[in-house]
């Protein structure tokens, strides 16, 4: 029996000391995990005191990727707080200083990343660089022409307009061209020939202003046009061998028409044609008029070609035998 006795004891106080190891191990536990959320409890909050204390500014940043020669918009951009002692040089705080003229927005000359800030070296206007190149299409070229204030259309071609560029030249007389070049004082007169060079060309600026600006007419010198590689040399080949002129063409229109090159006799042909159409008359046969006794030749005297007059002399016919010529 004491042998029972003693095993039931041993059992008995092995299951206590199980359950006050059981107890000890969860109230440790318990104590830890309280602990560890106390503490985390006071990290957090603290953490805003700590942010509260950092000093922002708002800075203007891309809202979007922003790729070369895309105007700025109040759209592509942002307005965020960023830390005062990190704020790039020469970014914009307000939209005010960024959009200081609205008519004429700004183009991005490099790349802009969603979020980046933006720069001002990194835009055409305001503040920044000033790019004409930034506003060419793709494959195109800027050719300044110089006009005056007949050829620029009294000042009323401004930019984003689209005109038509017309050549006016001298031309050699076609009897002696072919002969000799005509000298000064050669006693032939030149004549003069127009022809539309280019058509439906875009105005880029006038003078150094390349924007939207003022609608007011303003006389300026030269005229800064957007035109293909071909047409750059047609424009350079035009200044060099006559006169320049610029025709303004109605807004909305891009149709290109094809026309001649005129000349002076042009100017009374047409005239003739708007006049009142004269009544019919019969018709008559009329005798044939003598062919004209004289030519024409090219004399060149002292290096200088000259129209001369001679009389043309008439073959005689001698009479053959049996009275026929």
């Amino acid at each position: 029996m004491s042998v029972r006795k003693g095993t039931i004891i041993t059992l008995g106080a092995s299951a206590a000391f199980g359950v006050l190891a059981i107890v000890l191990a969860r109230g440790f536990i318990n104590t830890a995990i309280t602990t560890q959320y106390e503490q985390a409890r006071a990290e957090a909050v603290k953490t805003p005191k700590q942010t509260a204390k950092l000093k922002t500014v708002s800075v203007m940043v891309a809202d979007m990727k922003l790729m070369p020669g895309t105007p700025l918009t109040e759209q592509s951009v942002n307005l965020v707080p960023f830390p005062a002692k990190s704020v790039p040089k020469g970014s914009y705080k307000s939209y005010e200083t960024l959009f200081l003229e609205p008519n004429n927005p700004s183009v991005v000359l490099t790349p802009i990343a969603q979020g980046e800030p933006i720069l001002a070296f990194k835009l055409s206007a305001p503040g920044g660089r000033a790019s004409l190149s930034a506003k060419l299409s793709d494959n195109m070229r800027a050719v300044s022409i110089r006009v005056n204030d007949v050829s620029g259309v009294a000042g009323f071609v401004r930019p984003d307009d689209y005109v038509d560029v017309l050549l006016t030249r001298e031309i050699e007389p076609a009897n002696i061209k072919r002969y000799a070049k005509q000298k000064p004082g050669g006693g032939n007169k030149l004549a003069f020939s127009s022809a539309i060079l280019l058509q439906d060309i875009k105005v880029l600026g006038a003078d150094q202003v390349f924007g939207t600006g003022s609608d007011a007419p303003a006389l300026a010198k030269t005229i800064t046009l957007e035109v293909t590689p071909e047409q750059a040399q047609k424009l350079a080949l035009g200044k060099s061998v006559g006169t320049l002129s610029l025709a303004i063409r109605s807004a909305g229109t891009n149709q290109k028409l094809v026309a001649r090159t005129l000349q002076e006799k042009d100017l009374t042909q047409s005239a003739k044609l708007t006049g009142k159409p004269k009544p019919r008359r019969s018709v008559r046969t009329a005798k044939p008029k003598p062919k004209n006794q004289t030519a024409q030749v090219v004399v060149v005297r002292n290096g200088e070609p000259r129209l001369v007059k001679v009389y043309r002399e008439q073959p005689k016919l001698q009479k053959l035998a049996g009275g026929t010529q």
